[in-house]
């Protein structure tokens, strides 16, 4: 869960959080990080896997690299994490990849 290379401190609730949240957004919306990917990167790949999360954002796994892809903010608790991810999936629904 934690960023590579990374002596910054997490809170408790991105911690606890962060395992529940990666394995349902590969599982239920693989197709909303590819997008996400696609729209900040411009990288098409429908296998895109999210790997780590930030309070800012989180890191997309795609052909062995990792890109970041952020938040319109810093995020406070889970609630304002699934928030910012239904905002990436509704503002990069258009960057979907077949």
């Amino acid at each position: 869960m934690l960023q590579h290379n990374s002596s910054a401190r997490y809170p408790h609730w991105l911690i606890q959080a962060a395992p529940k949240i990666i394995k349902h957004m590969n599982e239920d919306h693989a197709n909303s990080i590819a997008s996400t990917l696609n729209g900040q990167h411009g990288i098409k790949d429908k296998n895109a896997q999210m790997d780590t999360l930030e309070l800012n954002g989180y890191y997309i796994r795609s052909t062995g690299e990792l890109y970041f892809v952020k938040f319109t903010k810093v995020c406070a608790s889970p609630e304002e994490y699934k928030t910012e991810l239904v905002k990436h999936a509704h503002l990069y629904r258009d960057f979907e990849v077949s």
